[in-house]
């Protein structure tokens, strides 16, 4: 987009607006609107004409330039004004159209243009000065040679151009010294005319740091006749005559009088819009440090910087409210020009309450507060130490967010500072800006905390779980495995063995609702682990009837198999799959009351997947209880019966493998309908139906060491090695063991973890030094790092308890096996 030429077509179309504006800017100014048919209507009858020339102008500005050749000069028809003008008010009128068009239309295109951007508006600003500047110069002209013929030359044409200038018109010799001196520059300086003539223009007005290169550019041009700043426009510092700095646009432009140099340079006076564009900067800056990640430690001194730094401010101090309601001072910056070491200290070291201080003030009104006179303050603390570092005035603003204020930012200058209300304005702005970054990082670090206090419930949950998996494992250990051995002994009657056979199915059931708990544990962790391989999930649900057949026949259920789909082949984990059939017919069981049926079915569903549905005749899932019945710790009546976890682990086991568990109540009837789906694999082989074998015996006698420091399961565990033909040693603690390990060849390690003067681990570091032997970890813990610690401290295999003789047994023929 041209913005130039964009903005010329838009005077061009509002001529009418532009001179509905002139007119009521001429409407206290009755020598102007009353002069008759001569200035103002001429002015009037030239504005339509006047519009179009300087949307030419523009539109000619705004054109790329080609093949790096220069922009020809620009130029314009010349406008003659006719006789009984005068120059004066032609100035005058001319500086307030200049005005309306240079400021109230370009703040008219800007808001309709947000893309027209500060360096846009500064080019344009440029081509209407200097499309005003040519024609005051024309009609200047024109006066200069209408006078030149009236009063033969006189010098007091030249003067009045010089005085009705708009912009500052300084001549300069080539000594360097003034020449010429007009109202402007001593509205600008404040050095009248006759204070200036004379004098060199480095020491009137250009900044003591440039004043070198200022004479060694004058001293170029008069050795070359070049010079690299003349027929440019520079934007540099001026001093005023009181000391004080202003921004200026500077073009200087040479012509030899008598054959010599001579200089005219035009100034203008750019100090707001230079500040407006600093400011405008900051703000624009801490928007993009406050939207990143980065901690309020390491922002709030480039924040302070970047605000102090947009205008003449020395010190900043950023205070922020904490939880007790008092501004304590976070972060500070200071000008590296003045030593403010002991203002700083004693701005760090205080704290102040609701109204004390100027901070104090600030926490009290919420509104910027602007001091241009310490010396005047009295609610002022460090009145003294300001004093004492220069410090004479001071602006106070409130960082806002969303429910209040957060802190408060200081900045103090050296000099008395007049209010300011574009600053104001900024500081409204900044101070949200900056108060929200505050209410965030605050909410950000309660949630850090409320994080570390969530994850320590969830380590100490987890350590709660373990131990309690422990303590209630370690009892139930040494009664499974002799009830479990003892059923199996030919000499015991049958009555007696199914009595032993209905504990060894209780206290599995009791360690499945264990294993429930740690199962919760690892799917909330993402650490389930899943050993797929292809089975049959009508073999797993049988395995699964044959563990609950016993309580049906206690409640005399009706139990009702039809596994009447095709395709039965699985790719899962068999033991999971088993967990979910067997937590479904443990509900089923369960909520059926005495004589009621419980059905089984499989069917197809899509080609390659497999639905079994678990029904009941039970009282039915209550309809509050729906919508979270795969919820942890949801049950799916009032009964309080069981943890409420089985079904939320169902579904997780599921969701790991692309299946799906859904819940209803029968559509005709009372009870339940659990629909499982699972996907199938094409049946390439046929798998056997998973069978419990009998237990494999060691075929070699074997020297067994087992550490175990619970007297029963030791005792257990060591007559059913030696019924099986091995030599048992048994120790109840490291040192026993370390003992046994020096004095006893050994074959296996089967050892507890935890023990009364260490652990587990120790005996098998120090079994490996001496032995090849192998070790099994026996525990009440079971979850992911405990059977990595075992494995790395040199275990073969890790059982969890309670452990039933076949697994003891199977996993000694494992181990000793690969020896």
């Amino acid at each position: 987009m041209n913005s130039l030429s964009e903005f010329g077509r838009f005077i061009s179309d509002r001529t009418e607006w532009i001179a509905d504006r002139w007119n009521k800017t001429t409407e206290g100014q009755p020598e102007l609107a009353f002069s008759g048919n001569t200035t103002y209507q001429q002015l009037a009858n030239y504005l339509p004409t006047l519009c179009q020339d300087l949307g030419k102008r523009l539109a000619k500005a705004g054109k790329p330039r080609r093949n790096n050749k220069k922009r020809s000069a620009d130029t314009q028809p010349q406008h003659l004004w006719e006789p009984g003008y005068t120059l004066d008010k032609i100035v005058r009128g001319l500086g307030q159209i200049r005005q309306i068009i240079s400021v109230d239309c370009l703040d008219a295109f800007a808001r309709e243009l947000p893309e027209f951007h500060a360096s846009a508006r500064t080019n344009t600003e440029t081509v209407i000065h200097q499309f005003f500047n040519d024609l005051l110069v024309e009609s200047a002209q024109q006066f200069a040679a209408e006078k030149e013929k009236e009063l033969a030359g006189s010098e007091q044409n030249s003067q009045s151009i010089l005085d009705s200038a708009l912009d500052c018109i300084i001549v300069i010799g080539d000594d360097g010294r003034v020449q010429e001196w007009n109202i402007a520059a001593e509205r600008l300086f404040g050095y009248s005319r006759a204070q200036a003539l004379g004098k060199e223009m480095a020491d009137l007005i250009i900044p003591r740091e440039l004043r070198a290169r200022h004479r060694a550019g004058m001293a170029q041009y008069r050795a070359t006749g070049e010079g690299s700043l003349l027929g440019r426009r520079i934007e540099m510092p001026a001093l005023r005559s009181d000391g004080s700095r202003v921004e200026i646009e500077l073009a200087i432009t040479p012509y030899l009088v008598n054959e010599k140099a001579v200089f005219t340079a035009y100034v203008r006076d750019i100090s707001e819009r230079v500040r407006s564009d600093a400011r405008r900067a900051a703000q624009y800056a801490i928007a993009a440090l406050i939207s990143g990640q980065a901690p309020l430690i390491e922002l709030g001194p480039k924040i302070l910087s970047t605000i102090a730094r947009s205008g003449r401010w020395l010190f900043a101090a950023l205070w922020v409210l904490d939880k007790n309601g008092k501004l304590v001072c976070h972060s500070t910056w200071r000008s590296p020009e003045r030593d403010i070491d002991e203002f700083e200290s004693e701005t760090r070291r205080r704290v102040f309450s609701s109204g004390e201080g100027l901070p104090g003030r600030v926490l009290v009104s919420r509104a910027p507060t602007w001091l241009p006179n310490l010396e005047a303050e009295t609610n002022f603390p460090r009145a003294l130490f300001a004093r004492m570092s220069g410090l004479q005035a001071a602006f106070v603003f409130p960082l806002m967010g969303s429910i209040g204020i957060n802190g408060v930012i200081e900045l103090y200058s050296d000099e008395v500072v007049p209010p300011d209300d574009d600053l104001l304005r900024l500081a409204g702005a900044l101070g949200i800006q900056v108060g929200l970054y505050l209410e965030r990082e605050r909410t950000e670090e309660e949630l850090r905390r409320q994080k570390e206090v969530a994850v320590m419930a969830s380590q100490a949950k987890d350590r709660f779980l373990a131990a309690l998996s422990h303590e209630l494992r370690t009892p139930l250990n040494p009664v499974l495995m002799w009830a479990c051995s003892a059923s199996e002994d030919k000499n015991v009657n049958p009555e007696m063995q199914q009595g032993l056979k209905m504990i060894c199915r209780n206290i599995e059931m009791e360690a499945r609702l264990i294993d429930d708990l740690l199962d919760l544990t690892r799917i909330a962790r993402g650490k389930l682990q899943m050993n797929l391989q292809p089975c049959r999930a009508d073999a797993l649900l049988n395995h699964a009837l044959e563990i609950v057949r016993s309580q049906l026949f206690v409640k005399n259920l009706r139990l009702s198999v039809d596994l009447t789909a095709s395709n039965h082949q699985i790719m899962a984990d068999p033991t999971r799959i088993e967990q979910v059939f067997w937590n479904l017919l443990k509900n089923a069981y369960k909520f059926t009351p005495e004589n009621g049926e419980v059905v089984v079915r499989s069917y197809d569903a899509a080609p390659d997947r497999v639905i079994f549905e678990v029904s009941d005749s039970g009282r039915g899932i209550d309809a509050e209880v729906m919508p979270k019945l795969f919820t942890a710790f949801e049950q799916g009546t009032r009964s309080g019966e069981g943890l409420g976890l089985g079904l939320a682990i169902c579904k997780a086991v599921l969701e790991m493998h692309q299946g799906k568990i859904k819940a209803a109540n029968k559509t005709s009837g009372q009870g339940a309908v659990f629909t499982v789906e699972l996907k199938t694999v094409p049946a390439l082989s046929v798998i056997a139906p998973i069978e419990r074998k009998p237990a494999a015996v060691s075929p070699r006698k074997l020297n067994i060491l087992i550490v175990e420091d619970h007297d029963n399961t030791a005792t257990v565990m060591s007559k059913l090695l030696r019924h099986n033909g091995h030599e048992v040693v048994t120790a109840s603690t490291v040192r026993q063991a370390l003992e046994v390990l020096h004095t006893t060849p050994l074959d296996l390690l089967v050892s507890d973890l935890g023990l009364p003067d260490g652990n587990g681990f120790q005996v098998m570091r120090e079994l490996a030094k001496i032995s090849d032997a192998k070790g099994i970890a026996i525990s009440g813990y079971g979850m992911e790092e405990d059977l990595e610690r075992s494995s790395r401290a040199g275990f073969s295999a890790h059982l969890t308890k309670p452990i039933d003789v076949q697994k003891l047994q199977e996993t000694i023929q494992q181990v000793t096996a690969a020896a």
